[in-house]
């Protein structure tokens, strides 16, 4: 028995000694083909526009065009830059750090923007291949040159997957493809470190920091860290000589977590679905569960908006059929566990990352989003690798159909991916894509009523807004948007209605005080117009608009010297606002002020040279100022 033992002991060092390493020039050749293709497929949507909350991340945030912004940038929430916005569930200053430098690269140009997304996914489509190779040999003791062709394919199916559209065509995307790139090169980094490389551990670390600041699932990698060593790393050293190699880990999520909470004032200060019972938060996980499965298996069906139905009982259909699809899961993970720890390692890698989008309660909107699969979909692709290994070593006559299935479904992806770009086209095409796939749901009708109503559309946009106040009469902007449409359709007595229902709603929505008074300001109603300004004024003391419109009403009124204050004050705040700096040359000129007039038609003609009423103006200016001389 023993000299057996011996004898197969001889025959794995056998095994592990005719291990030969793939040749450099082969690795990079396929590495440059993994990041071509990865390139390739998202080529089409660098023409694409800023949509959606690009227009807010990036055209209109103040922090990423002045560096001076750094110290507001990592000590306030992500939304902070917006006037009026002080809580949010979401810190992430590295988001803005590499906008502020794609800006001061690329300026306020699309294709800038999605030029720095398309770079990270191609780097992470690299470190899966590299990853997946790395693993596939610790499993087996097979040549590595055998792992190359399971981990191209994985990698492949990675670059390619259409689930990862929403992460890398949407600019606003950045942080799920920034932080999965830095979350990767971190593992890389601590498999290289648990190799003999103790150099790799430092940036491993710096890694995980910069993953964190990015986006907060990348608190989970310790979690992974751990399952790695536990599977495929033999028990070396004491206890606490293994738990030191975590520390570091911890002590990096200790200090982000006060970094956060300090910046959010808590640690998820704004809690959604506040009719829920714990049970029912609980349970509506495996429906989430179920539904990211699919998606994983099944991409092409896309939708920037799932509309979340929760469940209230898990004996309804929805709940039964989610427990029956976990179960066979949670089956497959253990017999895994038992059998084959590669495969159960890439189910860990699909579960793990999704435990923080599991909390509910601190997801506003939409429970369920594409771009959260980013970095589950590894966990997938592995997977994929995993058995196409297996299958090539089973069944070796097989290899070329087993590689054509998989170069179709690479195929098949890659199609449905280039394709979904571009439905992320510009606003139009996205939300009106979205509409139809989710017709039941208010934000994406409010997103293409706005889209209409910037189109001049306005007939089209009011039946938008319509249906989002049928759709959620409680909430106050579909009221909001709706009295904008009407108020600009001449229908100012319905706009009057609609802000008020918005106000009862949200007596603090200062947008509504504001279209409130202008509607007011439409109808002659001077006073009352000017009341609503200054209590949206008092809502947001920086708001520009409100500023120049107040002005406006004292003006109307005969008070020019408050007008004057008002247009001044909100010049302070933007110099480059045109309107006011005419509407301030007017006052300035019904004073008799003609010099300050004219400077102030010059400032209005020198932002928009384009509009003839500034020129006419200055023109006026002038004619005055030649009869008084």
């Amino acid at each position: 028995m023993a000299k057996k033992k011996i004898k197969e002991s001889h025959k794995t060092q056998k095994k592990v000694a005719t291990r030969e390493p793939v040749s450099q020039f082969t690795l990079l050749l396929v590495i440059i083909v993994i990041f071509i293709s990865s390139f390739a497929v998202y080529f089409n949507s660098l023409s694409n526009d800023f949509v959606y909350d690009d227009v807010t991340q990036v055209w209109d945030n103040p922090w990423i065009k002045d560096f001076r912004h750094m110290p507001e940038i990592f000590s306030k929430s992500v939304w902070s830059f917006q006037t009026g916005t002080k809580t949010s569930n979401y810190y992430r200053p590295l988001m803005h750090t590499f906008y502020m430098f794609s800006y001061h690269i690329f300026g306020l140009k699309p294709w800038g923007f999605h030029f720095v997304n398309i770079l990270f996914h191609a780097g992470v489509s690299v470190l899966v291949f590299i990853i997946t190779m790395k693993l596939l040999q610790k499993f087996q003791f097979s040549s590595s040159d055998s792992h190359l062709l399971p981990s191209s394919i994985a990698a492949l199916l990675f670059a390619s997957h259409p689930i990862h559209t929403e992460a890398v065509t949407w600019i606003a995307g950045l942080p799920d493809v920034a932080f999965t790139f830095f979350y990767l090169l971190s593992f890389y980094l601590y498999i290289s470190f648990r190799d003999g490389s103790k150099r790799d551990y430092l940036l491993s670390i710096l890694s995980f920091a910069a993953a964190i600041l990015f986006k907060e699932p990348a608190i989970t990698l310790p979690i992974v860290l751990m399952a790695y060593d536990c599977l495929f790393k033999k028990w070396d050293g004491t206890i606490v000589e293994v738990v030191k190699r975590y520390i570091p880990y911890v002590v990096v999520s200790g200090l982000y977590l006060l970094a956060r909470y300090y910046a959010l004032r808590g640690f998820a200060p704004i809690e959604s679905y506040a009719d829920l019972s714990t049970y029912q938060f609980i349970i509506n996980v495996l429906p989430l569960f179920r539904s990211y499965l699919t998606s994983l298996l099944w991409p092409f069906n896309l939708n920037v908006w799932h509309t979340f139905h929760p469940i209230h009982s898990i004996i309804e259909a929805q709940g039964l059929i989610s427990i029956v699809v976990t179960v066979i899961f949670l089956i497959g993970a253990m017999a895994a566990y038992k059998k084959n720890r590669m495969v159960f390692f890439s189910l860990l890698l699909i579960v793990i990352p999704l435990l923080p989008v599991f909390y509910i309660k601190a997801i506003s909107g939409k429970p369920f989003a594409e771009r959260y699969l980013y970095l589950p979909s590894v966990g997938y692709v592995l997977l994929m690798g995993s058995f196409f290994s297996w299958a090539k070593e089973k069944f070796p006559r097989a290899v070329g159909s087993i590689s054509i299935i998989f170069m179709i479904i690479v195929g098949s992806y890659s199609v449905a991916t280039i394709k979904r770009n571009q439905v992320w086209r510009n606003d139009y095409t996205l939300f009106t894509d979205t509409v139809r796939k989710s017709p039941d749901a208010k934000d994406p009708r409010n997103r293409l009523g706005g889209v209409l109503f910037n189109k001049g559309q306005i007939d089209e946009a009011i039946e938008q807004y319509q249906t989002a106040v049928q759709l959620d009469p409680d909430s106050a902007i579909p009221h909001y948007n709706l009295g904008l449409a009407y108020s600009s359709n001449g229908r100012i007595d319905e706009a009057v209605e609609q802000y008020q229902a918005a106000l009862h709603l949200s007596p603090d929505f200062a947008d509504a005080h504001s279209g409130l008074a202008t509607a007011y300001f439409n109808k002659g109603q001077i006073d009352k117009a000017i009341e609503q300004y200054e209590i949206a004024l008092r809502l947001e003391p920086n708001n520009e608009q409100a500023l120049n419109n107040l002005g406006l009403a004292y003006f109307r009124k005969g008070q020019i010297d408050k007008a004057i204050e008002l247009y001044e004050t909100a010049l302070r705040l933007n110099p480059n606002r045109e309107k006011v700096h005419s509407n301030l040359g007017l006052s300035y000129l019904n004073k008799g002020q003609i010099d300050k007039a004219i400077e102030q038609f010059k400032a209005a003609v020198r932002l928009n040279p384009e509009n003839p009423k500034y020129r006419s103006y200055l023109e006026n200016a002038y004619k005055q100022k030649e009869r008084k001389q």
